[in-house]
């Protein structure tokens, strides 16, 4: 009986890491100037307070269903996937399995415990998933947050490892694996929209 509670509890965790729309944002929609990041204040100093309350909002933007439901409003929030450089195979990827498991996603949010600064540009983010409206502390892997593009968003290995949650092979092949190895997705490409 628990081995099929934690089954079933790593796909809704799967589906937690890809929420989006099943078809919002695809072949290039734009985002609205209302869904994109503040500009970002630094991590330190008189600005530490803001920018602790930006980095729990791309998480927010990122994992709550009720904040963000669609591509257009969750990119602007994830490392390469919005912003100077965009990976078009990880935002592929990353749209192809949020339509999968939209309809879970639909029951996903966000608990974030602790943001700590490491830098002017960088956070560690201790979180949990909510699932249903249950907390589900230690299931979800540390998380990060960087600058990019001028506003704080969730790093692109923080989606990587969520997403390795529900699929272990996520990160032996393809842009997680770049990501994961060698920092950034090979095929980061200027954004023109």
């Amino acid at each position: 009986m628990r081995r099929r509670m934690i089954v079933g509890l790593m796909g809704v965790l799967a589906a937690s890491a890809l929420v989006i729309g099943s078809t919002a944002g695809i072949g290039g929609a734009s985002v609205s100037s209302q869904s994109d990041p503040p500009k970002a204040a630094n991590c330190a100093g008189k600005t530490k307070k803001k920018a602790i309350k930006q980095i729990k909002s791309a998480y927010n933007h990122f994992l709550d269903y009720e904040t963000a439901a669609t591509a257009a409003e969750k990119e602007p929030y994830i490392q390469y996937l919005s912003g100077d450089d965009v990976s078009p195979a990880f935002q592929a990827q990353f749209r192809a399995s949020s339509e999968a498991n939209a309809s879970a996603a639909a029951t996903t949010s966000v608990k974030v415990n602790k943001v700590k600064c490491t830098g002017k540009k960088a956070a560690d983010v201790d979180f949990d998933l909510v699932l249903n409206g249950e907390v589900t502390p230690d299931l979800a892997p540390p998380g990060d947050a960087v600058i990019d593009a001028g506003a704080w968003k969730v790093t692109g290995l923080t989606l990587c490892n969520l997403q390795a949650l529900g699929d272990p092979t996520i990160l032996e092949a393809g842009p997680c694996s770049e990501i994961t190895l060698e920092g950034e997705p090979s095929d980061l490409t200027a954004n023109t929209a």
